[in-house]
C-alpha cells in the first residue's frame, strides 16, 4: 500500500496553488477563446479546444497527485504555449488574447519551477526519486 503524501508547509501550498490556478486558468482561457471569442458554434469547436488542451490534459493526473516529475515536464510543455501566445500577440486584432496566454504561461512556469525547488529543498529529495 502506498504511503500517504507528506503534509506541505504553507509556502509550498501557496506556490502549488498558484501553479495549479495558472494551469486551470490556461484551460479556461482556451475554452473561452474557442467557445466565446470564435463566432458560431460548430462541431469543430470542441475538436479545436481538445487539440489545444490535450497536451495540458495529459498532465492533469500527475499535477493533482503532486508528482514532481510531472511538474518538471509541464514546465517544458508550457513553453510551447508561451511561444503560441507570443505569436498571437503580434496579430493586432488578437493581441490581448496573446498577452493573456503569455501571462498565464509565465505565471505557471515560474510557480512550477519555484514549487519544484522549494519541495526538493524542504523534503531533501531528488527530482526522480
Amino acid at each position: 500500500m502506498a504511503s500517504p503524501a507528506p503534509a506541505l508547509p504553507e509556502n509550498l501550498r501557496r506556490t502549488r496553488r498558484l501553479a495549479l490556478s495558472a494551469y486551470f486558468g490556461l484551460l479556461l482561457y482556451f475554452f473561452a477563446n474557442t467557445a466565446i471569442v470564435t463566432p458560431g458554434f460548430t462541431l469543430a469547436t470542441p475538436v479545436i479546444w481538445l487539440i489545444q488542451t490535450l497536451p495540458l490534459l495529459i498532465f492533469l493526473k500527475g499535477l493533482l497527485q503532486n508528482n514532481l516529475r510531472t511538474y518538471a515536464w509541464m514546465c517544458f510543455v508550457v513553453l510551447l504555449y508561451f511561444t503560441h501566445g507570443v505569436l498571437l500577440a503580434f496579430d493586432p486584432p488578437r493581441r490581448w488574447l496573446g498577452v493573456t496566454e503569455v501571462l498565464l504561461c509565465v505565471i505557471m512556469f515560474v510557480a512550477m519551477i519555484l514549487y519544484i525547488r522549494q519541495y526538493r529543498e524542504h523534503f531533501k529529495v531528488g527530482l526522480f526519486s
